[in-house]
């Protein structure tokens, strides 16, 4: 009997030191709903979280593209070039009427154009406003893809790259590089199958020792 008591009496210092040190069993203040604060939040599938500074971003990276174009009327045909020898050269053209060039062929005496001096060709480009109108429909598309409203989803867009055919002599194209941008979910609220954290809403109630 004496030797229960004694290890009863020990427990109970052990305990008594315990919350004496600050090593108490943790509570809580009230029960946390599964989508609280402390569930965090989280970006949406294929998004990636950042942070710049205090903010967290999610965000995600596209390349779309479009056709080139003969933007100046005095250079109206259209010509695919293949890219030929090492220096990889093969930008497509846009040429005046009367000009007649191949796909290989060597430019010879052509003259390209500057904006000073009206020459046989200019190179092929993007239409501005054409790739604006690209952007926005690809903006769209990513807010009904989400079942977001247009204004619930931003994209940015990088200049545009020109992108050879190659030596197929494909057509060339211009490279758009969009970035997507939209809010973080709150953790427990399911959006198109993914789940943020979700904590019990059984809050905590530590046992007292033996």
């Amino acid at each position: 009997m004496k030797s229960f008591k004694n290890l009863l009496l020990a427990k109970s210092i052990i305990a008594a030191a315990i919350a004496g040190a600050g090593m108490a069993v943790p509570t809580v203040s009230h029960a946390i709903a599964a989508g609280g604060p402390s569930a965090g939040v989280f970006c949406r599938a294929g998004y990636t979280g950042a942070f710049d500074g205090t903010r967290l971003k999610c965000s995600k990276v596209r390349v779309v593209n479009v056709p080139l174009r003969c933007l100046d009327s005095r250079y109206p045909n259209y010509l695919v070039r293949a890219v030929v020898g090492p220096t990889g050269v093969g930008r497509d053209f846009c040429l005046k009427n009367n000009v007649q060039l191949g796909t290989t062929d060597p430019l010879g005496n052509l003259v390209l154009g500057t904006p000073g001096v009206i020459g046989d060709y200019v190179h092929a480009t993007f239409d501005p406003a054409e790739v604006a109108s690209k952007v926005t429909a690809e903006d769209l598309a990513e807010a009904a893809a989400q079942g977001l409203t247009a204004t619930a989803v931003d994209t940015v867009s990088a200049t545009p790259v020109i992108d050879l055919g190659g030596a197929g002599g494909n057509k060339d194209k211009a490279n758009v590089t969009l970035t997507h941008f939209t809010f973080a979910i709150e953790g427990g609220i399911v959006i198109g199958g993914t789940t943020g954290p979700v904590t019990s809403a059984t809050p905590f109630v530590p046992r007292p020792l033996p």
